[in-house]
């Protein structure tokens, strides 16, 4: 609907391993995790690996937390307006 280029869980390789981020944005240069377990003690750990290895790779990341409250889809728009995406209403 917005026109916006994404790849969905690319295989990208850090650090040894294999990573499959939510999306990639290659307009942007900016992958997308989508957490929705952070309730979870082990998901939560995994969480801040992802993202001190994104961060140690120097990737641009955004990591957003859902709790099936509320609009996914504006939470989306919200976080991604930050990094100058524009979204049609």
């Amino acid at each position: 609907m917005n026109n916006i280029k994404y790849q969905y869980e690319p295989l990208i390789l850090l650090d040894g391993r294999q990573y499959r981020p939510d999306f990639y944005l290659p307009d942007y240069n900016l992958f997308l995790e989508i957490c929705g377990y952070r309730h979870m003690p082990f998901y939560s750990d995994r969480i801040e690996r992802k993202q001190m290895i994104y961060k140690k790779n120097r990737l641009k990341a955004v990591f957003i937390s859902y709790n099936g409250r509320g609009s996914l889809e504006k939470l989306i728009k919200s976080e991604l307006e930050k990094f100058g995406i524009e979204f049609i209403e």
